[in-house]
C-alpha cells in the first residue's frame, strides 16, 4: 500500500513517463505491423497481446492467449545452453579429428611408392 502523502521527485516522474511512452510506442508499432501482416486494417487485441506476451512476457487479464501460447518458445535456462555449447564444441572437434585423419590417410596413399612401369622406354 502506498502512502497518499508521498510524492515522486520530478526527475523520477520524468524517467517513468519516458519509459511508459517508449513502451506504448513499441507495443503500438509492433501491434500495427502484426495487423498489417494479417492484411487487416483494424488493430485487434490479439495483435497487442501477442507482442506483449512474446517480447515483454506480460499477460493481460481478461484476454485469452491460448492460440499464442501454442507457439511460444520454451524458456531455455543457462545450464541447458552451456550443455548445448559443449556438445557443439565436442562435435566440431570430433569433425576436425575425422577430417585430419582422412587427410592423413589420403596423404599416405598419395606418397606410396609407384610400381615400376612395364614396357619399353
Amino acid at each position: 500500500q502506498i502512502d497518499p502523502s508521498e510524492r515522486l521527485d520530478p526527475d523520477v516522474e520524468d524517467v517513468l513517463i519516458d519509459i511508459a511512452e517508449d513502451f506504448i510506442e513499441s507495443v503500438g508499432t509492433f501491434a500495427c505491423s502484426l495487423a498489417k501482416h494479417r492484411k487487416s486494417t483494424t488493430l485487434e487485441a490479439k495483435d497487442v497481446l501477442l507482442h506483449a506476451e512474446r517480447s515483454w512476457n506480460i499477460t493481460l487479464p481478461g484476454f485469452t492467449g491460448d492460440e499464442i501460447k501454442l507457439y511460444k518458445k520454451p524458456h531455455v535456462n543457462d545450464i541447458h545452453r552451456e550443455r548445448l555449447t559443449l556438445i557443439k564444441k565436442s562435435m566440431a572437434s570430433e569433425g576436425n579429428i575425422r577430417t585430419s585423419a582422412a587427410q592423413s590417410t589420403a596423404n599416405q596413399k598419395n606418397q606410396a611408392p609407384k610400381p615400376p612401369a612395364t614396357g619399353s622406354p
